[in-house]
């Protein structure tokens, strides 16, 4: 049971940490995501964008802003983006119909709501979606509205579903504050060897700007903003490295304990013409076998979790979370070096235990 626990906690562990390290599907490496250095959500200058452009190697810019809302319960109910015209040509993980985007940049209070905010909220095509954002209207306000036109569906990640995008001009030329002014780029390089470096020509150009960028390909990016959090690698490492130290101890003992405890039999079989050998492979073969049934059943488990926890989240984590081979490989590799460390002392012992000594002993 103890080792079960632990390799249920080391596949989930595993398995979630890819949320907060960027190991999930669906990150581009030839998306480069240029946003402001020193505050997440803070605003760039367009001029960024049209500099970005020119760039050798760089394909297309798309660039967006955000209507904020001091309430972070406000934000985990949907987020609506004001993004260029092309903003479903350089994020192609996100799908809509021609005839909503044609509709979205002719229509200034149009937006495309993604499926899963839509299925959340209850919104169909014509219906209102009303806001509340830290951006002023014209109406001297706070407040917006937007027709819904269409939807947009994720092809990997459910969650980025749970939004709404609007036409960034519209919205600029409708709001009083922060005119001109965007969240961030992402710019689509020819080849995704080349991100890193358009990346440092676009933080070195404005190093010493008041408008600093931080840039790189968006898989990159994403570990970085996590890791301002915490390493969550680290911290994962750490607690795997604790409980694996403590369950060895555990199993160790126990193992060592019931070869002690089976020495009048370990005597017997001996009598009974076994060879020293056999024995010496029959204690680490059951060791090998207890922790694999931990190692599979614990994986299992973590299996099972990975739907439940989907659903818990609303949909949010649908296709985020998966359990990857080098999960399953790093497990078995764990259990192997249990069992053998867990087995080293006992099976030894067995070997070199006369038949004498283990008869008498009984």
């Amino acid at each position: 049971m103890s080792m079960f626990i632990a390799f249920w906690l080391y596949g989930t562990l595993n398995t979630f940490a890819a949320v907060f390290t960027g190991g999930i599907d669906g990150l581009s490496d030839e998306n480069i995501m240029v946003m402001p250095r020193y505050d997440m959500f803070g605003k760039l200058p367009l001029s960024h964008a049209s500099f970005i452009e020119e760039i050798e190697g760089v394909e297309q810019v798309m660039f967006m802003d955000f209507l904020m809302s001091d309430s972070i319960e406000s934000m985990m109910d949907g987020v609506v983006y004001a993004v260029s015209p092309n903003f479903f040509e350089v994020y192609d993980r996100f799908v809509t119909d021609d005839e909503a985007l044609a509709e979205m940049i002719r229509n200034p209070n149009a937006t495309i709501v993604g499926k899963l905010m839509a299925e959340t909220k209850g919104l169909e095509i014509g219906d209102i979606l009303a806001i509340k954002s830290n951006s002023l209207n014209s109406d001297g306000t706070y407040n917006w509205s937007f027709q819904v036109v269409g939807f947009y569906t994720a092809k990997q990640i459910k969650g980025d579903e749970m939004g709404a995008v609007i036409n960034w001009d519209s919205f600029d030329e409708t709001r009083l504050n922060q005119k001109g002014t965007i969240g961030y780029i992402v710019a689509k390089a020819s080849d995704p060897s080349l991100a890193n470096e358009i990346g440092d020509i676009i933080d070195e150009r404005y190093m010493n700007s008041a408008y600093a960028t931080r840039s790189g390909p968006e898989s990159a990016i994403a570990v970085e903003m996590a890791g301002e959090i915490a390493d969550i690698e680290l911290i994962v490492n750490a607690i795997m490295l604790s409980v694996f130290f403590t369950i060895l101890l555990v199993s160790g003992n126990t193992m060592a304990q019931s070869i002690r405890e089976r020495t009048n039999d370990i005597g017997v079989l001996k009598c009974l013409g076994y060879k020293d050998k056999t024995i010496f492979f029959s204690v680490v073969l059951e060791a090998i076998f207890i922790c694999f049934a931990a190692v599979i059943s614990g994986l299992l488990f973590t299996l099972i979790l990975i739907p439940v926890i989907e659903v818990a989240s609303g949909g949010l984590m649908e296709d985020a979370i998966s359990m990857s081979s080098s999960t399953v490989f790093g497990a078995s590799l764990a259990g192997l070096i249990i069992a053998f460390m867990a087995a080293a002392v006992p099976a030894y012992q067995s070997l070199r235990l006369k038949v004498v000594d283990a008869l008498r002993e009984g």
